[in-house]
């Protein structure tokens, strides 16, 4: 696995291989390095975690299936919303092949498989890539934190709700978010103090 970390403007982008195949998540920046880093390998599509601007800058540059929620996909081209304002999306929509991704879609990697949870909150078609205890939140989770949800088709009690559904999975899964350092659930059930609050609430 390689990280694009994130600069001023994009998010950080990750690509994940196994063997001769890869998938490139939330390709937003340093393409160049993305094209060293593939090194001759098959890129089997790009993962959107969510179509905010960025997370999604480069989904043009790569002729490969495009995996996105059906409930954010229209996101990509609203620029009012999706952070581009007055900046037109440097993508075209006849150019991109979408194939639409739901709860629990299973994607195969060599011998293996991406799992797909929809996680709704910071938008209402984020959500998240599970694989080898790996955990690629976007903007639903951070370190410490959770991602906003006063945006265009957030919501607060499906953050909480989605939240709450990733404090299920073992403590020893690494979290890999949109913006900030890794973590691991283990720290999240501990240290998060939305995380926490939130599960009092469910558990009085």
């Amino acid at each position: 696995m390689q990280t694009f970390k994130e600069n001023e403007t994009f998010a950080h982008s990750y690509l994940l291989c196994r063997f001769d195949t890869c998938y490139l998540i939330d390709p937003s920046h340093d393409l160049e390095a993305m094209y060293q880093a593939l090194n001759g390998r098959t890129l089997a599509g790009l993962l959107i975690t969510h179509a905010h601007h960025d997370h999604v800058n480069l989904i043009g540059e790569f002729e490969v299936p495009i995996y996105i929620h059906l409930d954010d996909a229209h996101l990509l081209f609203e620029d009012q919303y999706n952070g581009y304002g007055s900046h037109t999306h440097p993508y075209k929509r006849k150019n991109l092949n979408f194939q639409y991704v739901s709860n629990h879609t299973k994607l195969p990697l060599a011998d293996q498989f991406i799992e797909v949870f929809h996680t709704p909150g910071h938008t209402k078609g984020s959500v998240c890539f599970y694989y080898d205890q790996k955990l690629f939140t976007g903007d639903t989770l951070f370190k410490g934190s959770v991602g906003r949800h006063d945006l265009y088709s957030g919501s607060l009690p499906e953050l909480r709700k989605s939240v709450l559904f990733l404090g299920t999975l073992p403590g020893n899964v690494k979290i890999y978010p949109g913006h900030d350092e890794t973590s691991t659930m283990r720290n999240e059930h501990k240290n998060n103090p939305f995380y926490v609050k939130w599960l009092k609430q469910t558990t009085k």
